[in-house]
C-alpha cells in the first residue's frame, strides 16, 4: 500500500524522448516522444513515453507518463491509484537567488546523509520512484533534507552540520525507514570535524557516535580528503566504526533489497567503509565498497558522461554475495530533433514478496520539438 508524505511532488529525470544537450540554457518548452521494445525478463518488453518539459529563469519543470506493454498487456499496476498521478511530474528544479535555498525532486541520486545514509537507491527496477530534497545553506549552518520516494519512502531524513570554529563543527544526521514490513527502523548519528583547508585542498576528520534506536550503537571516526586541480575534483572517503546493529549496514545502494534481512538480527563488530570519486566537466565516475559484520561485503560504482552533444552514456552497478543490480544506458543523438538509446538493467521487483533478479534489454527511438 502506498502512503503519500506530501502533497506537492516532483519526479525528475530526463524523459527518455528527450535527448540531453550540452546546449540547453536559456528559457524554453520541449515537447517530445519515444518508443521502446525489448524483453524484461521473459517477457516481450513495449513502452510509449510523452513529456514536456520547460525552462524558466533558472526553475525547471518536467512532465511526462509512461505507459508499459509486457507480453501485450498493458502494465495496469503503473496507474493503480489515484495518488500514482504524481508520476507524470518528472522534473523539479527551484532556488532562491544565489542559491541558498534550492529544491530537487523526482528521481534522485542516490542519497549521502552523513553516515547515515551511504548511497542509498530509491529504485531498483523500472518502476517510478518520485523523490525530493530540499537544502538550505548560510555562512555557518547546512541544512539537508529528503525523501527517496513521497509515496513508498524507504528512506525519510536529514543532515544539518553547524560551524563552531572555522575549522571545527557538529554534525547531526538521521535516517528513518518507515515503511519496514515488520515496523519503523531508524539510524541517527552525532559527529565533531576538524577541517583543514588550502588551495584547491580540503581534508577532514572526525568521530561521532551512531544510534539505531532499540537495535544498536557503534562509536564511529571517519576521514575526507578532496582535492581540485584543472577542472576536475577528487574525493576519498573512508569511515571505521565499532559497535551493534547493523554498524554501517543500513541504507547503502541495495536497502531495498536488503532491509527484511537487516534489521531481522543485531549483529557486533567492526565495519569498514570507504569510498573515490572523480568529477569533471564531461561525467563522473564513482568507486566504493563496504564490509558490514554479519552481511559480507557490498561494492558499488557509478560512472557516467551526460554532456556529450551527440554521444550520452552513463551506468552503476551495486554487488554483494546475493546480489547484483545495476543499470546502464548509452544515447546517440542522431540529428537535432532525434535520438535513439540502448538501455540494459539488472533489476528487481522489490515490493515483490520475495524479489527475483530479471535482465530487462530495451531499445528506444525518440523525437523532440527542439
Amino acid at each position: 500500500m502506498r502512503v503519500a508524505l506530501v502533497l506537492i511532488v516532483a519526479a525528475g529525470g530526463a524523459a527518455v524522448g528527450r535527448p540531453a544537450r550540452a546546449d540547453d540554457a536559456g528559457d524554453g518548452l520541449n515537447v517530445a516522444a519515444a518508443v521502446g521494445a525489448g524483453g524484461q525478463g521473459t517477457a516481450t518488453y513495449g513502452a510509449l513515453e510523452l513529456s514536456l518539459d520547460a525552462q524558466w529563469r533558472g526553475a525547471r519543470l518536467g512532465l511526462g507518463a509512461r505507459g508499459v506493454w509486457l507480453d501485450g498487456r498493458f502494465r495496469a499496476s503503473d496507474w493503480d491509484a489515484p495518488s500514482d498521478a504524481v508520476t507524470v511530474i518528472r522534473l523539479l528544479e527551484l532556488h532562491s537567488p544565489g542559491g541558498a535555498v534550492g529544491l530537487a525532486a523526482g528521481a534522485l541520486a542516490p542519497a549521502q546523509l552523513a553516515h547515515v545514509a551511504d548511497g542509498h537507491r530509491a529504485a531498483l527496477d523500472d518502476h517510478p520512484r518520485t523523490g525530493v530534497r530540499t537544502s538550505a545553506v548560510s555562512r555557518n549552518f547546512v541544512l539537508a533534507l529528503e525523501a527517496d520516494d513521497v509515496l513508498e519512502p524507504s528512506l525519510v531524513g536529514g543532515a544539518a552540520t553547524a560551524r563552531l570554529t572555522p575549522r571545527w563543527a557538529v554534525r547531526a544526521a538521521a535516517a528513518v525507514d518507515p515503511t519496514a514490513a515488520d515496523g519503523t527502523h531508524g539510524v541517527t548519528e552525532l559527529a565533531l570535524a576538524r577541517t583543514w583547508r588550502r588551495d584547491g585542498a580540503r581534508d577532514e576528520a572526525g568521530a561521532g557516535l551512531v544510534l539505531e534506536p532499540g537495535f544498536g550503537a557503534s562509536a564511529l571516526v571517519f576521514a575526507e580528503v578532496e582535492r581540485a586541480r584543472g577542472g576536475a575534483r577528487l574525493q576519498l572517503r573512508t569511515d571505521l566504526r565499532a559497535g551493534t546493529g547493523s554498524v554501517g549496514g543500513a541504507f547503502g545502494p541495495l536497502y531495498r533489497l536488503e532491509r527484511a534481512d537487516l534489521w531481522r538480527y543485531a549483529e557486533a563488530g567492526v565495519g569498514v567503509g570507504a569510498s573515490a570519486s572523480v568529477a569533471f566537466p564531461a561525467g563522473w565516475i564513482t568507486a566504493s565498497a563496504r564490509a558490514r559484520p554479519g552481511h559480507g561485503v557490498l561494492g558499488a560504482v557509478s560512472a557516467g558522461a551526460p554532456m556529450g552533444r551527440w554521444l550520452q552514456a552513463g551506468g552503476w552497478a551495486a554487488a554483494t554475495a546475493e546480489h547484483v543490480a545495476g543499470a546502464g544506458e548509452l544515447r546517440v543523438v542522431w540529428a537535432r530533433r532525434l535520438s535513439s538509446a540502448l538501455q540494459i538493467a539488472r533489476m528487481y521487483d522489490t515490493d515483490a514478496m520475495q524479489p527475483a533478479a530479471r535482465w530487462s534489454v530495451t531499445a528506444w527511438f525518440g523525437a523532440t520539438s527542439d
